[in-house]
């Protein structure tokens, strides 16, 4: 009975590093748009390195392989703060940097925690936890502990903020709100597999063997579920606009431009166009405007790439048609070209054009609706 246990154990590990490769090679195909697909391939590349591990032990024998495990293991500590971020990466729409200053201190210390397992023999080292010297002792229960803490601060937030819609008023799609939800819920599951084998290592308690075979399924179930969550979510055509803005954000990684700040020129914008209807203006440029509101031209153009998700023109386009509806509201017998000229447009063709892709009719066709 316990070969058989053994052997599905085995089966089960090899068939979940296969859906992990898949799973990887999934995203960098099929989401190869997302700004935040550095950060979930990490993730998953992490996992898909603790199941080698397993591998190496055969591989490379006892010793190196046991190595190996601990110069992997402070990676650990950097999967609550890397979901957080791919997460505030995916909803915004902007590419941001795999790591920053925080994880990488987090990492260090763990490092640090996990050297004593580095410098003692092996053979000292996988003892019994009852049986480990006491600087051993100190060390792995200081980094499951660090782990617990750190993970936990983001895992528990998170899901709670999903949980309670928090996050929603910021998402662009609600296909990408779903497809979060079931990422989070796949990774939230594979954190607490994470959690069962780190407190287990630590915590002198002989479970029985069908618990880690338990958590071996589970693993399968949740890397299982994340891969067609994921290929259900590639299968939804991704808006142009989308596709557009990722390329767009690129370029502003390491732009200065605050969202405060940003907002502060749209609000700037809004007004001039308002009160002094600048759009009006067929001249009109990013540096003609960005003067009027004491803006550097390149974060006026930012701004509106970012938060308005459109370029200048678009914008000013969608000023032109509010205006031009606003007109024929006031004055529904006036011609189509005369309020395409008085809205600021050198052609009636054009007009009709952008008033449609921006209103979804033709400026016809909403003359008659006033009408009615």
């Amino acid at each position: 009975m316990q070969n058989w246990v053994q052997f599905f154990e085995i089966v089960l590990d090899f068939s979940s590093t296969i859906i992990l490769i898949m799973l990887v090679i999934l995203v960098n195909i099929g989401l190869k748009w997302l700004p935040s697909k550095n950060k979930i391939s990490f993730f998953l590349l992490l996992f898909l390195s603790f199941k080698l591990v397993g591998f190496s032990f055969v591989i490379l024998g006892i010793e190196f392989g046991y190595k190996f495990y601990i110069l992997l293991l402070p990676s650990i500590l950097l999967i609550g703060p890397l979901m957080t971020r791919f997460t505030q990466s995916t909803l915004l729409m902007q590419k941001s940097p795999l790591f920053d200053s925080n994880s990488i201190i987090l990492w260090l210390t763990g490092i640090i925690l996990l050297l004593p397992y580095l410098i003692v023999p092996t053979s000292i080292a996988q003892r019994p936890p009852s049986e480990l010297p006491l600087l051993l002792t100190v060390s792995v229960n200081a980094f499951v502990f660090l782990f617990v803490v750190t993970s936990g601060m983001h895992f528990i937030r998170m899901n709670l903020k999903f949980y309670y819609g928090a996050l929603y008023s910021v998402g662009y799609s609600e296909n990408t709100y779903l497809w979060l939800k079931g990422v989070w819920f796949s990774m939230t599951l594979l954190w607490v597999s994470l959690l069962y084998n780190m407190i287990s290592g630590v915590i002198d308690i002989e479970w029985p063997r069908i618990i880690s075979t338990i958590a071996s399924a589970l693993d399968i179930f949740v890397l299982f579920s994340l891969a067609i969550v994921t290929a259900l979510y590639c299968k939804n055509p991704v808006d142009q606009p989308v596709i557009n803005l990722c390329n767009e954000v690129e370029k502003y990684e390491k732009s200065a431009l605050s969202k405060e700040l940003a907002h502060d020129i749209l609000k700037s914008v809004d007004k001039v166009m308002h009160e002094d209807k600048l759009f009006l203006n067929s001249n009109l440029s990013v540096e003609k405007l960005a003067k009027v509101i004491a803006s550097p031209p390149q974060y006026l153009s930012q701004a509106i790439n970012q938060y308005r998700q459109v370029n200048f023109y678009e914008l000013i386009a969608s000023y032109r048609i509010e205006y031009a509806q606003q007109l024929l509201k006031q004055a529904p017998g006036k011609s189509i070209l005369t309020v395409a000229m008085d809205a600021g447009f050198n052609s009636k063709s054009t007009f009709n054009k952008t008033f449609k892709k921006i209103t979804s009719i033709t400026p016809s066709q909403y003359k008659k609706e006033l009408i009615l």
